[in-house]
C-alpha cells in the first residue's frame, strides 16, 4: 500500500526539478504518437464522458507506474483501452462525488438569485413581491456561491490525492478514507501545494490565449 514515506520518496526523486516534471511528456519513445492521441481526446472533449474518462485512466496509468512501480515519469501506449476505462472511470466517479457538494451549492446560489425575476416576467409574482424575494435571493446566492467556490477550491487540491489514492490502492472507496489522504497530504504538502498552483496558472494562461484567438 501507498504510505507517506513512498510519498515523501516521490518529492525527493521527482519534484527536486520541477522542470523533469513539466518536460518528460515530450521525451521517451513515441512520445509525438502519444501526445497526437492524447490531444485527439482533448479536441473531443465535447462527446459526453468517453474522451474524459480515457483521459483519466491513462493519467491513472502514470500515477501507478511512478508510485506504486517506481519508474520515471513516462507516457505509457496507448495499448490498453479496457483499463484505461476501469480506472477512467473510478477517477471520474471520485470527482463526481468530490465536486458535487461545490455543484450544488453554487447551483442553488444562482438559481436563488434568478428564480424570482423569471417568476416576475412570467407573471406569477408582483413586482413589489417579487423586488423583496430578489433581494433575498441575491444575498443568499452570493453567500451560497462564495461558499461553493472556496470549496471547490479545497477539494480542487485534496481531489488529485484522493483519485490518486484509490488508483494505487485499487479500491475506490479508498478515495474518501480522509486520515490516510491527510497523511498523505502532510507527507509532501509543499508539493502538492506547488502543483496546485501550476496547474491553476496554466488554466489561466490558457483562458488568456484562448480569449485572445477569439
Amino acid at each position: 500500500k501507498s504510505s507517506p514515506r513512498e510519498v515523501t520518496m516521490a518529492k525527493t526523486v521527482y519534484m527536486s526539478d520541477p522542470a523533469k516534471i513539466l518536460s518528460y511528456p515530450f521525451k521517451g519513445t513515441d512520445w509525438v504518437k502519444k501526445w497526437a492521441i492524447t490531444s485527439g481526446l482533448i479536441l473531443v472533449g465535447f462527446i459526453p464522458i468517453i474522451p474524459t474518462v480515457l483521459l483519466l485512466g491513462y493519467l491513472g496509468e502514470i500515477i501507478l507506474r511512478i508510485v506504486k512501480d517506481k519508474q520515471a515519469p513516462a507516457l505509457p501506449d496507448w495499448d490498453d483501452l479496457s483499463k484505461y476505462f476501469s480506472g477512467g472511470f473510478k477517477l471520474f466517479g471520485v470527482g463526481v462525488v468530490y465536486t458535487l457538494p461545490a455543484v450544488l451549492l453554487m447551483g442553488i446560489g444562482y438559481l436563488g438569485m434568478f428564480l424570482p425575476l423569471f417568476l416576475m416576467e412570467l407573471g406569477v409574482m408582483g413586482e413589489s413581491e417579487a423586488l423583496g424575494l430578489v433581494f433575498f435571493g441575491y444575498i443568499a446566492g452570493f453567500g451560497l456561491i462564495g461558499i461553493g467556490a472556496v470549496l471547490s477550491m479545497f477539494t480542487g487540491m485534496i481531489l488529485p490525492i484522493a483519485g490518486s489514492h484509490a488508483i494505487v490502492e485499487e479500491d475506490f472507496k479508498a478515495a474518501f478514507r480522509l486520515r490516510e489522504i491527510w497523511s498523505i497530504f502532510k507527507a509532501n504538502w509543499e508539493g502538492f501545494l506547488v502543483a496546485y498552483l501550476i496547474l491553476i496558472g496554466a488554466g489561466i494562461f490558457l483562458y488568456y490565449v484562448t480569449y485572445f484567438l477569439v
